[in-house]
């Protein structure tokens, strides 16, 4: 539990005993026992004690996150401008005789296609004119 929380915890622990003293619950020399009221106010406030203890607990795990977060994140612009000088660095065009080699094959493959497609729509035409006629 980190400072605050154990701030938080003994302050509502003295305000505890004050709302006692206030409710009959805790009395100076009173031997006679609480009331069914000063026992559901005891309950309340220890539940109330209780749960600022965790509301404290929460922000604390919050606060922790985001640093963690914040961390994580500048790890990861750090990462992403290596990358981008990297790229940088990189010639900007492939090798000129890799692509001198590579259009030929291309344009072959190409022209390929086309000679198929160009096929195929005459294919087509022969079959509609059949179909219609």
């Amino acid at each position: 539990m980190d400072m605050r929380a154990e701030i938080l915890e003994l302050k509502l622990r003295v305000e505890e005993l004050e709302s006692g003293v206030r409710h009959g619950i805790v009395a100076a020399g009173s031997g006679r026992p609480p009331d069914r009221q000063a026992e559901l106010l005891r309950e309340i406030d220890d539940r109330t004690r209780s749960l600022l203890t965790e509301v404290a607990a929460v922000r604390s795990a919050l606060a922790d996150g985001r640093v963690e977060m914040v961390e994580q994140f500048a790890a990861v612009e750090t990462e992403v401008a290596a990358i981008r000088r990297e790229v940088k660095a990189w010639p900007s065009s492939p090798a000129g005789g890799e692509r001198e080699a590579a259009r030929p094959e291309l344009e072959e493959k190409f022209s390929s296609l086309r000679a198929e497609m160009t096929d195929l729509g005459v294919k087509l035409d022969r079959l509609l004119k059949r179909e219609n006629g």
